[in-house]
């Protein structure tokens, strides 16, 4: 299996994710769209971001950063990889991550589910 290097912050907003079929994920506004829809799109992209640093912290191939794989048994990650995510989660998406919550994460869906809560709180 092939391994990411590692990226600096800036170059992961850049980073084109790889779905199972190899084919890219993009994200296109093109026009007006409907709020559910915009709303997939950006939660989306939000995903595409935290597989990114996901990737790029734990030098994993994109591909096997799917919803149901476990961190630290699939991954390979330790409490320092969880600390560096974390950082980079709020630093990208300027939230806040609660520590409890963080706690919580066992699956990459786990860290999706936290991450959406955290931006949902942030824009209360």
């Amino acid at each position: 299996m092939q391994k990411c290097s590692r990226r600096s912050r800036a170059e992961l907003a850049n980073v084109v994710v790889l779905g199972n079929q190899g084919k890219s994920v993009a994200f296109e506004v093109v026009g007006m769209h409907g709020q559910s829809e915009m709303t997939h799109m950006i939660q989306l992209e939000i995903e595409a971001i935290i597989i990114a640093i996901l990737a790029n912290r734990l030098v994993v191939d994109v591909e096997v950063v799917t919803l149901n794989a476990r961190l630290v048994e699939d991954l390979g990650a330790d409490s320092l990889n969880f600390l560096d995510i974390a950082l980079d989660i709020n630093d990208l998406l300027e939230i806040e991550l609660p520590p409890e919550g963080l706690a919580c994460i066992r699956k990459v869906e786990d860290l999706y589910r936290l991450v959406h809560q955290a931006i949902a709180q942030a824009s209360v």
